[in-house]
């Protein structure tokens, strides 16, 4: 893992092409998910919120940069300051899935802002996966 990325995974009992409906249904986010929900979307563009219901939450805008099959990935933030690049990954694992969550940063603020937030962007991270494997597997 590289300094200025944040990265986790998790087995799925479930098929990538099922995984990646419950991923890229947007609209469903709100149903399943405690970490993030999208309020927005339109065209590329995307209104998040996350960190919902904790004293870290936060909306911010970003855009999906790509949907290619089994990798979704989207970023946001101000390049000048603090940007994030965000990438989901689903790899065929057995006959389930293998899940990589994962985000690089770019800004002269990366190091300040990673040494106080790592810990917290590793434990929402990890929810977005076990809500995502709970999700898919009971598909």
């Amino acid at each position: 893992m590289q300094e200025n990325e944040v990265k986790t995974e998790i087995v799925i009992a479930a098929a990538p092409d099922d995984v990646w409906r419950v991923l890229v249904d947007f609209a469903a986010y709100a149903e399943w998910n405690p970490v993030m929900e999208y309020l927005a979307v339109s065209g590329t563009k995307t209104k998040v919120r996350a960190a919902k219901g904790t004293p870290a939450e936060r909306d911010f805008d970003g855009e999906i940069t790509s949907m290619e099959p089994h990798v979704l990935r989207s970023q946001g933030g101000d390049p000048a300051l603090f940007f994030g690049r965000h990438r989901w990954e689903l790899h065929e694992h057995g006959s389930g899935t293998r899940l990589v969550n994962a985000e690089s940063f770019s800004g002269p603020m990366v190091q300040a802002v990673l040494d106080q937030t790592r810990d917290v962007l590793v434990a929402e991270f990890d929810a977005f996966n076990a809500a995502l494997k709970a999700r898919a597997e009971s598909l």
